[in-house]
């Protein structure tokens, strides 16, 4: 199998979560390009509930997120249970990761989004956990 052609990917620094054109834009493209994984960056967000999360897409999807620090950060990362099996999760100060395997392929691999700080005092701390 291909694996290029396997998923689609669907990364985004949306740099606001909360903004109302913003999540109008992600859930048509989700809906239209139909992504195996969703990765995005900059949510700015604390918290998110199941049903927006569902609201995104008409398929069901594995969701995990960091929240934001303050005005910055904050990752959303989530893939479609129809494409892959989660194996574990994971998240740091600057990441979120999901151990997969793609159920068609069995093929097993990390999926890892990051988001640096913006406090470049914090840049040590940041390449230290990765």
């Amino acid at each position: 199998m291909d694996l290029n052609r396997a998923f689609r990917v669907f990364i985004w620094n949306i740099r606001g979560f909360g903004h109302e054109g913003r999540r109008r834009q992600i859930k048509e493209y989700i809906r239209l390009e139909a992504p195996d994984i969703v990765g995005l960056q900059e949510t700015i967000r604390q918290d998110f509930s199941i049903a927006e999360l569902e609201g995104l897409s008409r398929h069901k999807f594995c969701w995990s997120w960091l929240p934001a620090s303050g005005h910055s950060g904050g990752i959303l990362l989530g893939v479609k249970e129809d494409t892959f099996e989660v194996d574990d999760m994971d998240r740091g100060d600057f990441f979120v990761s999901m151990s997969l395997t793609h159920r068609q392929s069995r093929f097993n691999w990390e999926m890892i989004i990051v988001y640096g700080p913006a406090d470049h005092r914090r840049s040590a701390e940041f390449l230290l956990e990765l």
